[in-house]
Order: C-alpha cells, then sequence, then structure tokens
C-alpha cells in the first residue's frame, strides 16, 4: 500500500517541556484518491522507555509508586472530589537527546529502582496514543537478584518515586480483575504470563494450591504477628484491616469470631482449625497442657440448647473462657457459615452467604456493646474484632474469593452505621497468600478513595 502524503503546513504552536505541533496534511485514501486536506494538532514529547522488572529472588515484579496529577485529573472524571494521583507502574522513563533506548533505560532503572541491569530484553515498541501523540514506548524486560540492587532508587532530584515489590501471583490475579491501569505493565504481565508457560516455571505465576485455612502445609507457614491498618477516609476513627500470624499471637481484640458449621460442633482439640485453637486456648488445661475444662465447647452447647442444627448466618455468643486472662478477649461470636454436602462429603460454604454472615456477627457485637445493663454500668464499649477469612479452608473457597467476598462489607459496615460501638475490624492473614488478598482487596478501595493506609 502506498503511504503518500502531502503536507501542506506544520507549525510549532506551544514549545515547553512538550511541544505541540500543527500540521496541514492530505493523504492517500484507500479508494485511492488523496484525501482533503487535515488539520491535526500532534503531542510531541519525544520517545520513551519502561522495564518489566522481575526480581527472581523474591520472585516478585519491581515496579514504582509516584503521584501523576494527569491520573488524579482523569480520577476526576468518576469521583469529582478525588485528590488521588497516585499509581503503580512499570519503571519509566524518556530518552535523551544522542541516547539509544537500550542504554536509557538502563539508566532509568537505576535511578528509580536502584537495580543494576544488563542486556535488556525488548518485548514490544509501541504509540502511546497515537491519536494524538507521536511518543512511541520501548518496553523491556529484564530479570534481577537481591545483589544486583546498588541503590535505594526513587529518582533524582526531586522525583518522589516509591519502589514497590509485587509478589507474581499478586499481579496476575490484578491483571484478571482489570485493576491495572498503567497499559505499559498491562502489556508486560500479559507477556510475562505467557513467557512463564513457555520456559515452564508457570507455576511461579499461580497462587499455591488451596490448603485449609490454618493449617500450614508446602510453605504456608505462618507469617509473623502484625497489623496491618487502613482507616475510612470520611471517618479516620474507624479502622479495617488485619492481623497476620497464628491466632494464638493475637493479643487485645476484644471479639474473635470463630466460623462454624451449621451443626455448631467445634473442631476436636488436636485440629489445626480456628474453632479448635478457640477451643484449646479457651480452656482451661493442668501444668502439662492437658484440658481438664472445656469452657468454649459447653458455652456453644448450652447456647445451641435443644437445637438440631442451626441456619446458616446464625450468630451465637460464648464466653472466651481462658483467653479473656490471656488475650483480652471479651466474647467469642460463632457464626453458621458453611452446610453439609452430604454424608461423608464434608462442608462447604456459599460465598453468596458470607456478606450476611459477617453483617449478622458485627450487628451482634453492637448489640452486645448497648445492652442495658452495660450502659447502667457504664461500662466501657468493647471496641474490636477479629474476623477469620470467612468460607476459606474447610468451606472450600479460594482465600482471594473469600477476601473479595467478607472486607468490602465491612467498610460498608461503618458507612452504613455512623454510629456503631465498634472501632476496628480485623481479618485474620495467616500465610503470605492470605495477606496478599488482603492487601489486594484493601488496596483496591483506596484507590478508589474509600479508604486511607495507616501507620501505626
Amino acid at each position: 500500500m502506498s503511504h503518500k502524503v502531502a503536507i501542506q503546513k506544520h507549525a510549532r504552536i506551544f514549545d515547553d517541556f512538550f511541544q505541540i505541533d500543527e500540521f496541514h496534511i492530505s493523504h492517500l485514501q484507500l479508494d485511492g484518491t488523496m484525501s482533503a486536506d487535515q488539520r491535526w494538532l500532534v503531542f510531541e514529547r519525544g520517545d520513551s522507555v519502561a522495564v518489566l522488572l522481575l526480581n527472581v529472588d523474591s520472585k516478585c515484579v519491581v515496579l514504582v509508586r509516584q503521584f501523576k496529577t494527569p491520573a488524579m485529573v482523569g480520577r476526576k472524571r468518576d469521583v469529582k472530589s478525588t485528590t488521588n494521583g497516585w499509581i503503580i507502574e512499570a519503571p519509566a522513563g524518556m530518552i535523551e537527546k544522542g541516547e539509544t533506548p537500550e542504554a536509557a533505560i538502563i539508566r532509568e532503572t537505576k535511578e528509580e529502582t536502584g537495580y543494576q541491569i544488563s542486556n535488556p530484553r525488548l518485548i514490544a515498541r509501541f504509540f502511546s496514543s497515537p491519536g494524538g501523540s507521536s511518543e512511541r514506548i520501548f518496553l523491556y524486560f529484564a530479570e534481577v537478584c537481591d545483589a544486583d540492587r546498588h541503590g535505594a532508587g526513587g529518582g533524582l532530584g526531586n522525583e518522589d518515586v516509591e519502589v514497590v515489590q509485587k509478589p507474581l501471583p499478586e499481579l496476575f490475579g490484578e491483571l484478571r480483575k482489570g485493576l491495572i491501569e498503567d497499559p505499559k505493565l498491562i502489556i508486560g504481565a500479559y507477556w510475562l504470563l505467557e513467557y512463564l508457560k513457555l520456559i515452564g516455571d508457570f507455576k511461579l505465576a499461580v497462587p499455591a494450591a488451596k490448603v485449609p485455612h490454618g493449617r500450614p502445609s508446602g510453605g504456608r507457614e505462618p507469617l509473623t504477628h502484625g497489623t496491618v491498618k487502613y482507616a475510612l477516609r470520611d471517618s479516620p476513627r474507624l479502622i479495617v484491616g488485619y492481623k497476620t500470624g497464628h491466632i494464638k499471637h493475637v493479643e487485645g481484640v476484644s471479639f474473635w469470631v470463630n466460623s462454624e458449621n451449621q451443626d455448631m460442633l467445634m473442631d476436636r482439640f488436636l485440629g489445626k482449625t480456628i474453632s479448635a485453637n478457640i477451643r484449646y486456648w479457651g480452656s482451661i488445661r493442668d501444668k502439662d497442657g492437658n484440658v481438664t475444662e472445656d469452657i468454649i465447647e459447653e458455652s456453644l452447647r448450652t447456647a445451641v440448647g435443644q437445637r438440631s442444627r442451626v441456619e446458616i448466618g446464625t450468630v451465637l455468643e460464648t464466653t472466651s473462657g481462658a483467653l479473656k486472662t490471656s488475650h483480652g478477649v471479651a466474647s467469642i461470636f460463632h457464626v453458621a457459615t458453611v452446610k453439609g454436602v452430604g454424608f461423608g462429603q464434608g462442608v462447604k460454604a456459599e460465598r453468596s452467604d458470607l456478606a450476611e454472615c459477617l453483617n449478622q456477627v458485627l450487628a451482634r457485637a453492637d448489640q452486645r456493646n448497648r445492652r442495658l445493663w452495660r450502659r447502667l454500668c457504664k461500662l466501657r464499649n468493647h471496641e474490636s474484632i477479629l474476623v477469620p477469612m470467612l468460607g476459606a479452608g474447610d468451606g472450600g473457597l479460594p482465600v482471594e474469593d473469600a477476601a473479595e467476598t467478607i472486607i468490602p462489607p465491612a467498610v460498608r459496615y461503618f458507612q452504613n452505621n455512623p454510629a456503631t460501638t465498634l472501632r476496628e475490624i480485623y481479618f485474620l492473614a495467616y500465610t503470605s497468600r492470605d495477606k496478599s488478598a488482603c492487601d489486594q482487596v484493601l488496596e483496591e478501595l483506596r484507590l478508589n478513595g474509600i479508604l486511607l493506609r495507616v501507620e501505626d
């Protein structure tokens, strides 16, 4: 096909850090005739480079987080009041005069991330927005290890760049859900997905095999204890977050939630579930650790009474037993979240049930604080609650699905109940996969302007 073009006029009408050129052009059309003169305004900023940087030691992609005013302006089309201009993207920068694209990406990678790369591999060269800009982006791939980092990164001068390490399962989960806003990263992530399949390392790109929540297996050892908090942007005193590690190390949270079956039968002491741990650590034990009084299970049996089973979403409150003294737990809320699927076939959770299960638990905690005798005695409210990943583990749901299902309703509960007596809702992130699932949901809510990250 002929590319005949007649340039009738070319003038630069804006010249600053960026330039805008005006063209009057006619071109050969598909039918073989020349088009009429057309006026084009071309945004000229030169060419740029970007890199998808894979740390083979941490199995993470190395990204950067920066404030970009155009990102804020674009988001204002959806939420007029937003001031969020922060965006996570692939490290990138402009090609300087006389510089090759390869030299530019080596330089930019060092400046922004601190990593020294060599022999970057070109993934693609493409126009950023061919309808209005002449800019081309040269997108590269490079592998690094921890030893290749020779500086902190963060950019030069007054650049304010945060280096972000994102695990591969988290990256590809965000890709699948359409949460990535940087086109360079989207293209690179799809390329990397195919590349890992090709070289036989696709296992790096998918979450670990599902195992029951709270049961360490195959690299799913519990995390060390810690706390991550997000505050509601419109009500900063209200906190939603998660506690990491084994439940036995969580202290100072007023209410604990126990996910149960419709029979409300707690797991045996030898089990490794949340139910078994609550039952054991709430019991009275002799000096050798043998249970002498099964306090929480006995209290639950009394609460169940003559019922053979309860409906999904039923919440029963019991004493916390020895956990009151050892961990500061005021009460245990047992909620029926899983149902039997047939004799000898175990139980399962229905994702559609879980939001209501959570709402019932939170409402019950509020109700407990508002009891008349507590108000008459002017007792302080119990303001925090710990919730396991409802539906995960024996319930059969991947923890990513559980997190997506129960964390947003916790935020909405606070939004819809401004007079709530609760102040802090925490989820239990036992493993790194649980943590990643929580991070993904909470970060999405932060990017949407609903939550703010709180530093202890």
